[in-house]
């Protein structure tokens, strides 16, 4: 996905160089995106060889010289190729948590719920950061991208919101077979 981000943020804002890249990559993709920022150099060298990217040395006043990098014609070819496999993707979440349910009799019912509690304070934690940060950010949005950025928000706070319920339901579930248990001892 690295390369498509790349791709994508030099077609839209033009030439930058690789620290440019990486805080746009902060400020305009880390609500949506998991990218480890010290990859994109790798990346962007990467590319450079498969010529989807040229690189220029640029030097302004007594600054030090940047590399700077700008899409090539195969690279807008390219970004529409790997955007368009975004959409076909097969969708299959990855649920780590479940493994400790799979393997709960290694557990007590005290870490459980414990390891519960303690994601279901993380996800209000980050649904309310992500809400709040779409709030903030949506009056900032042109208005061009308004409409994708409100589908990138509800999906994220939509996800965030069915992990919190499953958790909750889960706490509930355990609880209530704790409490079933103590009653027929």
């Amino acid at each position: 996905m690295i390369p498509l981000y790349i791709l994508g943020l030099l077609l839209r804002f033009g030439p930058q160089h690789g620290y440019q890249i990486k805080k746009l990559m902060e400020e305009q993709l880390e609500d949506f995106t998991q990218i480890k920022l010290p990859t994109v150099y790798y990346h962007l060298e990467k590319m450079e060889n498969e010529g989807l990217i040229t690189a220029y040395r640029d030097k302004q006043g007594a600054r030090p010289e940047k590399t700077v990098y700008q899409i090539t014609d195969s690279g807008g070819d390219k970004f529409k190729v790997l955007l368009m496999q975004t959409l076909d993707i097969k969708y299959r979440p990855q649920f780590e948590m479940d493994a400790a349910f799979y393997f709960s009799d290694h557990l007590d019912n005290k870490e459980l719920s414990e390891g519960l509690r303690v994601h279901i304070g993380n996800l209000k934690k980050s649904l309310s950061i992500i809400t709040q940060h779409r709030d903030e950010t949506m009056q900032y949005i042109p208005n061009e991208y308004k409409t994708s950025a409100c589908i990138i928000f509800d999906h994220h706070i939509l996800h965030y919101q069915a992990e919190l319920d499953w958790a909750e339901q889960s706490m509930n579930r355990m609880k209530e077979a704790n409490h079933g248990e103590n009653k027929s001892n």
